[in-house]
């Protein structure tokens, strides 16, 4: 007998939830955004709600456990700006016998300004069933930011508008390398000098530094030229 992993799983899901979000979204349009008005993201809450019944009750026809709908506490937010924040929302799946296997996680990205998607929602696979190994998984920012799967982007709201000035940002992992003692025990701003001098001479302005595995990582930014 073939094992069903929760990559099997969260494909099942997907196909689900492609269709189910968009049919919710395009039937309650009004009444959401008339509730986003009034109660803010409580909106998307019922919205998920909505669209996630029919994905619970594929899985469970299929003989799987799972609390579908919007639970709150199995979710976080931490990631974005406020037209594109992302919320990860957590259901663990059980076997008909209560047994784990693993955990399927909804990416939610919404506005703050107003009720609008920018992307469309998709589901994530994780082994992983107990909330802090969940939560540690989804601060990974390579468990959430996936180049093997769709990204859907919706069309901007024509009445949104945004600054004309654009940026394009680059990082530097080898600051660090000229804030290292010289052989006397001394620091010396020449290396540093000199490595920031290479980006200044093409127009990079230096944003902050963070330290990471023991070296320190440089941003930069500068105008987008069009």
């Amino acid at each position: 007998m073939q094992t069903t992993t929760i990559e099997s799983i969260a494909r099942t899901a997907g196909d689900i939830l492609s269709h189910a979000w968009k049919a919710v979204y395009d039937e309650e349009k009004d009444e959401l955004t008339e509730m986003f008005k009034k109660f803010g993201d409580r909106a998307y809450g019922a919205w998920i709600q909505q669209f996630m019944a029919p994905v619970a009750e594929r899985l469970t026809a299929d003989g799987f456990i799972i609390r579908g709908g919007f639970n709150l506490k199995d979710s976080i937010e931490n990631w974005g700006p406020p037209e594109e924040r992302e919320r990860c929302v957590w259901y663990v799946v059980k076997t008909a016998e209560g047994e784990e296997v693993g955990t399927l996680v909804l990416q939610v990205y919404h506005s703050h300004r107003s009720f609008f998607m920018p992307r469309a929602p998709r589901l994530l696979a994780l082994e992983v069933t107990d909330r802090e190994a969940i939560i540690a998984a989804l601060s990974d920012a390579s468990t959430r930011i996936r180049w093997d799967l769709r990204e859907e982007r919706m069309p901007q709201p024509q009445l949104q508008s945004f600054p004309s000035q654009r940026f394009e940002y680059a990082t530097d992992t080898s600051i660090g390398d000229g804030l290292k003692p010289a052989a006397d025990g001394q620091l010396y701003s020449w290396n540093l000098d000199d490595a920031l001098g290479h980006w200044g001479r093409y127009g990079w302005e230096l944003v902050f530094v963070v330290p990471a595995g023991g070296k320190v990582i440089a941003y930069f930014k500068r105008p987008l030229n069009d």
